[in-house]
């Protein structure tokens, strides 16, 4: 049975057109991707994306995986990832309704985990889905766990600003002692955000951020750019 666990709703779940254009706009060239890829390889591995959201991600790296468990609890997200699957067809995409704290594989199932936005904050609320993911990571495994960096880039200094109790430097500095603490490597990637116009920046914009605080975000961002920041978080299981 599924039951609840460090779950809410993400804006997505009522906007996926606007998720969608959040997802292309997000880092386009990828360079989250060949940082993950190039500590550990996934030609060939099997991977668990954890909050798959939509599928964007999973269905991205389904040609060199050889098999994605997208794993998403939301069954308002989980119907957009079956239409993607349905216009895509890969054969090696499987769909998990599970929370990450009770995940329905079997030990040492998998080679990498993967989770972008979704659960992994970094406080002891996320101790059962790590507990989990070290379960059913195997010997030499990966787990990779992606944030928002609202220290570096102009994004970040857009959402501090809006979310200044959230985001401070004492909570940011809380959230990489927690991942520090469980033996967690910590890297800081810049990256970009590109929109493909202002009215797309915009909604992309107001998926995040408060409808009061917009006008002023978008008359402070010049053209369709900004700078965008991550951290990610990296597990390697002895």
């Amino acid at each position: 049975m599924m039951t609840q666990d460090r779950f809410w709703p993400y804006p997505g779940a009522t906007n996926p057109e606007a998720y969608e254009l959040l997802n292309l706009c997000t880092d386009p060239e990828q360079r989250l991707e060949a940082l993950m890829w190039s500590i550990a390889p996934l030609d060939g591995k099997v991977l668990l994306d954890v909050g798959a959201g939509s599928g964007f991600h999973a269905l991205r790296y389904a040609p060199k995986a050889s098999h994605i468990f997208a794993l998403e609890p939301d069954a308002r997200m989980r119907r957009q990832l079956y239409q993607r699957l349905i216009q895509h067809s890969p054969e090696n995409v499987s769909v998990l309704a599970a929370y990450a704290g009770d995940i329905p594989l079997a030990d040492a199932s998998v080679d990498l985990v993967y989770a972008r936005f979704a659960y992994f904050f970094g406080t002891d609320d996320c101790l059962p889905g790590l507990r989990e993911v070290r379960r059913v990571l195997r010997p030499g495994g990966h787990f990779f766990v992606i944030e928002a960096h609202a220290s570096r880039g102009r994004f970040g200094q857009i959402t501090k600003r809006c979310y200044p109790q959230v985001f401070s430097e004492e909570s940011q500095a809380k959230v990489r002692a927690f991942f520090e603490r469980h033996g967690f490597q910590i890297y800081e990637l810049d990256s970009i955000f590109r929109a493909p116009g202002r009215q797309a920046l915009e909604t992309v914009m107001r998926m995040d951020f408060p409808p009061n605080k917009i006008p002023a975000i978008m008359e402070g961002i010049q053209g369709t750019e900004l700078s965008y920041s991550f951290w990610v978080f990296h597990y390697h299981k002895p």
